[in-house]
């Protein structure tokens, strides 16, 4: 056996001198070998030649795949010899060699297990060997004193042996060292230290190195180009001289010569040395391609080898297969056609089942709709009932009256809702038939139309109505009168105050034409498709369209009409319907021949007064309430709840909501979530960040009942967050618990001296505000002239801020509040000042002697003399 691994070893170094795809082939034909024999110890030493082969070939992946299988090995038998601590080296170098964060670490750790490891077998070389290693690592590490611990183990072993290679490694890592650590004097002297060494010895490889590198020191650390260029020189003539094949340290000695003569002056050489450098630059792209070519050439082969050997053995197989494939290929044929015939009989049986069971499904829920609708009607009714009887008793008083009226607009509106998921349940289901008869579809028109005209008063909206007489057509009444009451509603609910809609109506072309419009946003392209879809929302910050649109769209394409939508300006959007008025476009089916009974409308003309809005006048006996919600039905029934106890403000967006915030700076606000403009988590979070405003507490009321929702509403700053429906008295209850909770809050700051806010539980914006205010305090407080009108500049807010604001901490005026503080100081003072009643008095910005000691008196029961005297 130990004769047969000589001869391996030998062959392997015969194979290592022949041509590239010969090694591998050779090599891995030892391996193959070595493992039928069991002869593991052999195998590793093939497979770290492999890796070594590959390694020299740059070709690193398969290398690691080499030195992974060794160290595989010798896990498993649990042995350790110098091939294995050598492969973990060799995978420190090539971990090494990617100079990342990751390899240098993979590196360091490889390198401390193979140091283990040739420790346990006493392998001297291969010790220091890693020594050398871990100096270089440690220095890419940045561990310079640990780097400098293994060169100083290291160099005693090398210098004894007499090892040139290593000794000129280790000098030139000293001198890294020292340039590390900005000890140039003593890199110089280990860079000169390793030329007079190797000038000693036969290498001029290594010399040429050793000079070029001290060229370098002086051209790039000191500057010196003129001292750099002999050593420069001196390497080039070495390399020339020997031949050597060393491309990339002769590329960076050339580049190094071109950069020194342009540097002292001989540009003409310089540009040569620039030149040259070019073409080797050129030369090793050219050689790293090569190497490139020939690795994938060796691969190709390699791959085509095992091809050519599989598809031999496939042959065999294949021959041996046919006669059975082909006996089993009729039965299979036979087998597969009935599966495919028992499989689309069962596949059309499931589909007529399921066919059925969606019918069946689709029939259920039209069913279902209509039941619920139905179901709906009749509490409604009995909602509606009583209240028309009470809103017609004589003695009602008004707050009762406007409280019914609100209800029934909300049981009509419901009811309104109930009638069109009806309708659309009929026309899913195909329930749903046209009634067409001949009429005067402009009367019915002028009917509808003109029963918007109250709304348009009192929105003051300029509604104008176009109908051209349009007698003897045929219509279905109950889809003209959907089609144009939902547009008008919608209409009206989007038009802002004080906007335009226009109604125009008109036969062309055989066809009824209908034209709505109104001022609106722009609809965005996307928007248009939506828009008739249920419930679409365009944003978060707007209500969706419910299913009136859709309902339209729906009973007009019933009538083999169209609707169209689109942006006729900046500011106006407008729907356009087209209906046939032709029997003959028409079906038989549809018609009828009952007559169409339209009743008319008695046309009132309303003079609108155009109302200025006025600032409310603010009542100090009663906490300030902000309303802000776009339903004025909402904000009217909060209104009437709290005008008992609370002077209440009403907003109908977000965006008016802040402005009215911050203008009077209420006690409290209860928001809406879902407004135009700026909804309600907005709202929340605008007047949160305002100084003049962050400390008012925020409800905020939405139909929203998910925990996400009431997270956001928290995280904005709102004080407390409560979903619709609500009970009346949930809502009094916490506005007059945070309202009480201001209160408390006030006592603590009207007691303090001197406001500090760090123990209190306030705001960070409120802290700021204080903070401000006490500045302004200290600065101002002893001028006599120091005026709240003063006060409010200097803290930069209106007086009517600041008297709020003070007033909702401190519970005091702007001008209670500076009093306050300078009896407060005043006190402190007689308490602890030498000085008389007026002095003091005059100090703290007191002009009369006798007013001061009245002021003091309020405030402190006694008249100064007799604090002095407590004392």
């Amino acid at each position: 056996m130990k004769y047969r691994f000589i001869t391996l070893f030998l062959v392997t170094s015969f194979i290592l001198n022949g041509q590239d795809s010969r090694k591998i082939d050779s090599l891995n034909h030892l391996i193959q070998q070595a493992s039928q024999n069991d002869s593991w110890k052999t195998s590793i030493a093939m497979l770290y030649s492999k890796g070594k082969f590959y390694n020299s070939e740059k070709n690193y992946e398969e290398a690691q795949q080499q030195f992974l299988k060794i160290d595989s090995i010798g896990k498993k038998y649990n042995y350790i010899d110098e091939n294995i601590v050598l492969a973990k080296v060799e995978r420190a170098e090539i971990s090494k060699s990617t100079f990342s964060h990751d390899g240098i670490e993979s590196a360091n750790t490889l390198l401390k297990q193979a140091l283990v490891e040739a420790k346990k077998i006493n392998n001297e070389k291969v010790i220091y060997s890693i020594y050398k290693r871990l100096a270089d690592i440690k220095g890419l590490m940045g561990e310079l004193n640990r780097a400098k611990f293994y060169l100083d183990l290291a160099f005693p072993y090398y210098l004894e042996k007499d090892d040139r290679a290593s000794l000129s490694w280790v000098y030139k890592v000293y001198s890294v060292y020292y340039i590390e650590v900005d000890s140039f004097k003593k890199a110089e002297e280990y860079r000169l230290k390793r030329v007079k060494y190797l000038r000693s010895h036969n290498d001029s490889i290594e010399l040429a190195k050793a000079i070029s590198s001290l060229g370098d020191f002086y051209s790039y650390r000191l500057n010196e180009h003129k001292k750099a260029l002999p050593y420069l020189e001196e390497a080039k003539v070495i390399y020339e001289t020997t031949h050597d094949t060393l491309i990339r340290p002769y590329l960076y000695l050339v580049e190094n010569l071109a950069i020194c003569n342009a540097e002292t002056g001989n540009y003409v050489l310089g540009y040569n040395y620039y030149k040259k450098a070019y073409n080797l630059r050129k030369d090793i792209v050219r050689e790293s391609n090569d190497i490139t070519t020939r690795r994938l050439e060796a691969k190709f082969q390699t791959k085509e080898k095992e091809q050519e050997i599989a598809l031999l053995k496939s042959e065999k197989q294949i021959t041996a297969q046919q006669k059975i494939n082909q006996r089993n290929l009729f039965i299979a044929g036979i087998t597969v056609t009935t599966i495919a015939g028992l499989f689309f009989f069962f596949l059309f049986k499931n589909k007529q089942k399921t066919t059925k069971k969606l019918k069946e499904l689709d029939d259920f829920k039209s069913k279902l709709f209509a039941n619920i609708s139905h179901e709906f009607r009749t509490p409604l009714t009995l909602i509606s009932g009583p209240i028309d009887k009470r809103l017609h008793t004589l003695n009602l008083s008004e707050e009762d009256k406007n409280d019914f009226e609100m209800i029934q607009r909300n049981s009509n509106r419901l009811l309104n809702l109930v009638d069109q998921l009806l309708d659309l349940s009929k026309l899913e289901s195909g329930h749903l038939k046209l009634k067409v008869a001949e009429g005067n579809l402009s009367v019915l028109l002028k009917s509808m139309a003109s029963a918007f005209q109250h709304k348009a008063f009192h929105k003051q909206i300029d509604y104008s109505i176009n109908i051209e007489e349009i007698d003897k057509v045929w219509f279905d009444k109950d889809v003209i009168e959907k089609t144009v009451i939902n547009l008008l509603s919608n209409a009206f609910k989007y038009t802002p105050q004080n906007g335009k809609i226009k109604f125009f109506a008109a036969v062309i072309g055989n066809k009824l034409e209908l034209h709505i419009e109104n001022d609106s946003n722009v609809l965005t392209k996307e928007q248009i498709n939506n828009i008739f879809n249920r419930f679409y929302q365009a944003d978060e910050n707007t209500e969706g369209v419910g299913i009136g649109l859709s309902l339209v769209k729906e009973i007009v394409n019933l009538s083999y009409g169209s609707i169209i939508v689109d942006n006729t300006s900046a500011i106006t959007i407008v729907f356009k319907v087209y209906l046939p008025i032709l029997k003959s476009q028409f079906k038989p089916e549809d018609l009828t021949e009952t007559s169409i009974e339209i009743p008319v409308i008695e046309q009132k003309e309303f003079i609108v007064e155009k109302e200025k809005e006025q600032q409310p006048a603010i009542d100090e006996n009663l906490p300030i309430l902000l309303v802000v919600d776009d339903s004025e039905d909402i904000r009217a029934f909060i209104k009437s709840a709290f005008k008992n106890n609370y002077q209440v403000v009403e907003a109908s967006d977000g965006e008016i909501g802040v402005e009215k915030a911050i203008a009077l700076v209420p006690d409290i606000i209860v928001s809406d979530v879902m407004m135009p403009k700026l909804n309600g988590f907005q709202l929340s979070e605008t007047l949160k960040k305002d100084e003049r405003t962050c400390h008012i507490p925020i409800i905020l009321l939405t139909a929203k009942t998910e925990d996400a929702d009431r997270f956001i509403g928290l995280e904005t700053g709102a004080d407390d967050y409560i979903t619709k429906p609500f009970k009346l008295k949930a809502l009094e209850a916490r506005v007059k618990n945070l309202i009480d909770s201001r209160l408390k809050l006030r006592e603590r700051y009207s007691q303090e001296l001197v406001l500090k806010p760090t123990d209190i539980a306030i705001s960070s914006f409120d802290a700021q505000f204080l903070e401000k205010v006490n500045n302004v305090i200290d600065e101002n407080l002893t001028e006599p002239s120091f005026s709240a009108e003063d006060f409010s500049k200097a803290v930069g807010m209106s007086r009517m801020q600041l008297h709020r604001k003070l007033k909702a901490l401190t519970g005091l005026s702007a001008t209670e509040f500076v009093r306050s503080q300078r009896l407060k100081l005043a006190a402190d003072l007689l308490k602890k000042s030498d000085a008389n009643v007026s002095e003091i008095g005059y100090a703290v910005g007191f002009n009369d002697h006798s007013y001061f000691a009245k002021c003091f008196k309020e405030m402190y029961g006694c008249s100064p003399s007799e604090f002095i005297s407590k004392l």
